[in-house]
Protein backbone atom coordinates (compact mmCIF):
# COMPACT_ATOMS: atom_id res chain seq x y z
CA UNK A 1 0.00 0.00 0.00
CA UNK A 2 2.87 2.45 1.00
CA UNK A 3 6.55 1.93 1.50
CA UNK A 4 8.58 5.15 3.42
CA UNK A 5 12.36 5.40 3.14
CA UNK A 6 13.57 4.63 6.83
CA UNK A 7 17.28 4.75 6.80
CA UNK A 8 20.02 5.06 3.89
CA UNK A 9 19.34 1.18 3.35
CA UNK A 10 15.76 0.46 4.79
CA UNK A 11 12.04 0.80 4.09
CA UNK A 12 8.77 0.67 6.26
CA UNK A 13 6.30 -0.62 4.61
CA UNK A 14 2.83 -0.98 5.23
CA UNK A 15 1.04 -4.32 2.98
CA UNK A 16 -2.88 -5.10 3.13
CA UNK A 17 -2.49 -8.75 3.51
CA UNK A 18 -5.48 -10.98 3.30
CA UNK A 19 -5.32 -12.91 6.73
CA UNK A 20 -4.41 -10.37 9.34
CA UNK A 21 -5.15 -6.91 7.39
CA UNK A 22 -3.08 -3.58 7.42
CA UNK A 23 0.75 -4.99 8.25
CA UNK A 24 3.37 -2.83 9.06
CA UNK A 25 7.10 -3.97 8.12
CA UNK A 26 10.61 -2.92 8.12
CA UNK A 27 12.45 -4.10 5.06
CA UNK A 28 16.24 -3.96 5.67
CA UNK A 29 18.57 -3.66 3.14
CA UNK A 30 16.17 -2.96 0.57
CA UNK A 31 18.19 -0.28 -1.54
CA UNK A 32 20.78 -3.06 -2.51
CA UNK A 33 21.72 -4.59 -5.58
CA UNK A 34 22.16 -7.77 -3.72
CA UNK A 35 19.24 -7.64 -1.57
CA UNK A 36 16.09 -10.35 -1.63
CA UNK A 37 13.43 -7.81 -0.81
CA UNK A 38 14.24 -4.77 -2.99
CA UNK A 39 12.56 -1.62 -3.27
CA UNK A 40 11.05 -2.18 -6.31
CA UNK A 41 8.98 -4.88 -4.44
CA UNK A 42 7.07 -2.44 -2.69
CA UNK A 43 6.01 -0.31 -5.31
CA UNK A 44 2.14 0.75 -4.84
CA UNK A 45 -0.15 -2.00 -5.18
CA UNK A 46 2.24 -4.94 -6.24
CA UNK A 47 0.88 -8.22 -5.59
CA UNK A 48 2.69 -9.99 -3.66
CA UNK A 49 3.11 -13.43 -1.41
CA UNK A 50 4.64 -13.00 1.49
CA UNK A 51 6.06 -15.01 4.42
CA UNK A 52 6.60 -13.17 7.73
CA UNK A 53 5.99 -13.65 11.73
CA UNK A 54 2.43 -13.57 11.91
CA UNK A 55 2.42 -12.94 15.69
CA UNK A 56 0.78 -9.61 15.14
CA UNK A 57 0.84 -6.66 16.83
CA UNK A 58 -0.36 -3.15 15.32
CA UNK A 59 1.88 -1.01 17.23
CA UNK A 60 5.38 -3.22 16.00
CA UNK A 61 7.17 -3.79 12.90
CA UNK A 62 6.81 -6.82 11.57
CA UNK A 63 9.42 -8.52 9.05
CA UNK A 64 9.62 -10.31 5.96
CA UNK A 65 10.83 -13.60 5.37
CA UNK A 66 10.42 -13.92 2.24
CA UNK A 67 8.68 -12.12 -0.57
CA UNK A 68 7.70 -12.99 -4.18
CA UNK A 69 5.96 -10.79 -6.67
CA UNK A 70 3.29 -12.91 -8.05
CA UNK A 71 1.25 -11.14 -10.86
CA UNK A 72 3.55 -8.58 -12.30
CA UNK A 73 2.02 -5.49 -13.29
CA UNK A 74 3.26 -5.02 -17.28
CA UNK A 75 0.66 -3.16 -19.22
CA UNK A 76 0.36 -0.93 -16.06
CA UNK A 77 3.48 0.46 -15.91
CA UNK A 78 3.62 0.98 -19.84
CA UNK A 79 0.69 2.29 -20.64
CA UNK A 80 -0.58 6.12 -19.40
CA UNK A 81 -4.10 5.46 -18.57
CA UNK A 82 -3.70 1.85 -16.73
CA UNK A 83 -1.29 3.54 -14.65
CA UNK A 84 -3.50 6.97 -13.86
CA UNK A 85 -5.74 4.33 -12.83
CA UNK A 86 -3.73 2.60 -10.31
CA UNK A 87 -2.49 5.82 -8.85
CA UNK A 88 -6.16 6.30 -8.19
CA UNK A 89 -7.07 3.06 -6.79
CA UNK A 90 -3.91 3.40 -4.71
CA UNK A 91 -5.01 7.00 -3.34
CA UNK A 92 -7.99 5.38 -1.99
CA UNK A 93 -6.91 2.56 -0.83
CA UNK A 94 -4.41 4.29 1.76
CA UNK A 95 -7.28 6.91 2.77
CA UNK A 96 -9.95 3.85 3.14
CA UNK A 97 -7.71 1.34 4.70
CA UNK A 98 -5.32 3.52 7.07
CA UNK A 99 -6.91 1.71 9.95
CA UNK A 100 -7.76 -2.06 8.71
CA UNK A 101 -6.25 -3.75 11.47
CA UNK A 102 -9.00 -6.25 11.03
CA UNK A 103 -8.79 -9.07 8.32
CA UNK A 104 -10.96 -8.69 5.56
CA UNK A 105 -10.82 -11.53 2.88
CA UNK A 106 -13.98 -10.29 0.79
CA UNK A 107 -12.47 -6.78 0.35
CA UNK A 108 -8.82 -8.31 -0.03
CA UNK A 109 -10.31 -10.59 -2.85
CA UNK A 110 -12.17 -8.01 -4.38
CA UNK A 111 -8.68 -5.69 -5.05
CA UNK A 112 -6.84 -8.31 -5.81
CA UNK A 113 -9.14 -9.65 -8.36
CA UNK A 114 -9.90 -6.15 -9.71
CA UNK A 115 -5.80 -5.46 -9.83
CA UNK A 116 -5.33 -8.53 -12.07
CA UNK A 117 -7.90 -7.23 -14.26
CA UNK A 118 -6.38 -3.57 -14.67
CA UNK A 119 -3.42 -5.72 -15.68
CA UNK A 120 -4.93 -8.28 -18.20
CA UNK A 121 -7.80 -7.02 -19.37
CA UNK A 122 -7.47 -6.42 -23.18
CA UNK A 123 -9.09 -2.96 -23.84
CA UNK A 124 -9.50 -0.72 -21.05
CA UNK A 125 -13.27 0.88 -20.56
CA UNK A 126 -13.15 4.46 -19.95
CA UNK A 127 -15.52 4.28 -16.28
CA UNK A 128 -13.87 0.69 -15.34
CA UNK A 129 -12.42 2.90 -12.34
CA UNK A 130 -16.01 4.29 -12.20
CA UNK A 131 -17.22 0.23 -12.26
CA UNK A 132 -14.68 -0.61 -9.78
CA UNK A 133 -15.60 2.28 -7.13
CA UNK A 134 -19.28 1.30 -7.51
CA UNK A 135 -18.50 -2.24 -6.90
CA UNK A 136 -16.03 -1.34 -3.67
CA UNK A 137 -18.98 0.79 -2.14
CA UNK A 138 -21.19 -2.36 -2.55
CA UNK A 139 -18.06 -4.94 -0.90
CA UNK A 140 -17.43 -2.09 2.30
CA UNK A 141 -21.52 -2.51 2.94
CA UNK A 142 -22.15 1.08 1.62
CA UNK A 143 -24.84 -0.39 -0.95
CA UNK A 144 -27.39 2.52 -1.79
CA UNK A 145 -31.30 1.95 -2.21
CA UNK A 146 -31.34 0.69 -5.98
CA UNK A 147 -34.96 2.08 -5.98
CA UNK A 148 -34.46 4.18 -9.83
CA UNK A 149 -38.42 4.52 -11.37
CA UNK A 150 -39.25 7.15 -13.74
CA UNK A 151 -40.80 8.84 -10.60
CA UNK A 152 -37.68 8.69 -8.88
CA UNK A 153 -35.12 9.91 -11.68
CA UNK A 154 -32.31 10.96 -9.09
CA UNK A 155 -29.92 9.64 -6.74
CA UNK A 156 -29.30 11.73 -3.93
CA UNK A 157 -26.14 11.49 -2.28
CA UNK A 158 -27.12 12.57 1.39
CA UNK A 159 -29.82 10.03 1.43
CA UNK A 160 -28.49 6.67 -0.49
CA UNK A 161 -31.59 6.31 -2.91
CA UNK A 162 -33.40 8.10 -5.82
CA UNK A 163 -36.17 10.98 -5.18
CA UNK A 164 -38.60 12.50 -7.32
CA UNK A 165 -36.50 15.56 -7.33
CA UNK A 166 -33.02 17.43 -7.67
CA UNK A 167 -33.00 18.75 -4.01
CA UNK A 168 -29.05 20.43 -4.42
CA UNK A 169 -27.12 19.81 -7.39
CA UNK A 170 -23.90 19.44 -5.60
CA UNK A 171 -25.25 16.37 -3.49
CA UNK A 172 -27.78 14.98 -6.20
CA UNK A 173 -26.93 13.34 -9.35
CA UNK A 174 -28.37 14.94 -12.70
CA UNK A 175 -31.17 12.30 -14.34
CA UNK A 176 -28.44 11.11 -16.57
CA UNK A 177 -25.13 10.33 -14.43
CA UNK A 178 -28.31 8.90 -11.75
CA UNK A 179 -29.37 6.79 -14.80
CA UNK A 180 -26.06 5.37 -15.51
CA UNK A 181 -25.44 5.34 -11.82
CA UNK A 182 -28.30 2.79 -11.58
CA UNK A 183 -27.38 0.66 -15.01
CA UNK A 184 -24.14 -0.20 -13.02
CA UNK A 185 -25.84 -1.28 -9.95
CA UNK A 186 -27.94 -3.59 -11.73
CA UNK A 187 -25.49 -5.00 -13.90
CA UNK A 188 -27.54 -4.02 -16.97
CA UNK A 189 -25.54 -4.02 -20.38
CA UNK A 190 -24.70 -0.13 -21.37
CA UNK A 191 -22.51 2.24 -23.45
CA UNK A 192 -20.22 4.61 -21.35
CA UNK A 193 -21.67 8.02 -21.38
CA UNK A 194 -19.43 11.15 -22.31
CA UNK A 195 -17.11 12.48 -20.50
CA UNK A 196 -19.24 15.11 -18.83
CA UNK A 197 -21.37 12.54 -17.22
CA UNK A 198 -18.81 9.89 -16.28
CA UNK A 199 -16.88 12.71 -14.29
CA UNK A 200 -20.07 13.82 -12.22
CA UNK A 201 -20.65 10.09 -11.20
CA UNK A 202 -17.32 9.68 -10.30
CA UNK A 203 -16.98 13.16 -7.84
CA UNK A 204 -20.29 12.25 -6.78
CA UNK A 205 -18.95 8.28 -5.73
CA UNK A 206 -16.28 10.50 -3.61
CA UNK A 207 -18.58 12.62 -1.85
CA UNK A 208 -20.60 9.34 -1.17
CA UNK A 209 -17.96 7.75 0.08
CA UNK A 210 -16.55 11.04 2.54
CA UNK A 211 -19.68 10.03 4.33
CA UNK A 212 -18.77 7.14 5.22
CA UNK A 213 -15.11 7.74 6.11
CA UNK A 214 -14.07 11.40 7.27
CA UNK A 215 -10.54 10.50 6.60
CA UNK A 216 -11.60 11.00 3.18
CA UNK A 217 -11.66 14.88 2.71
CA UNK A 218 -10.05 14.56 -1.08
CA UNK A 219 -9.38 12.38 -3.92
CA UNK A 220 -6.78 14.72 -5.89
CA UNK A 221 -6.26 11.66 -8.48
CA UNK A 222 -9.45 12.19 -10.04
CA UNK A 223 -8.12 15.34 -11.69
CA UNK A 224 -5.72 13.63 -13.22
CA UNK A 225 -7.93 10.69 -14.50
CA UNK A 226 -9.92 13.94 -16.18
CA UNK A 227 -7.00 14.94 -17.84
CA UNK A 228 -5.85 11.62 -19.14
CA UNK A 229 -8.86 9.25 -19.67
CA UNK A 230 -11.24 10.18 -22.75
Amino acid sequence: MQSIKYSDHSLVVKIFTRKNGLVSFIVKSAFSRKSSQPCSFFAPLTLLSLTYNETHHTDKLSFIKEVNIIHPFHNISTEIGRNCILLFYQELFMKLLYQAFAPDELLFDHLFDHLVLLETTQKIAPDFHIVFTIQLIQVLGYAPECNYSTSTPYFSIEESRFEATQKAQHTCLSKVASYYLYTILKNQPYSPPDKKTRMELLNGLILYLMKYNKQITAIESVGILSDVLN
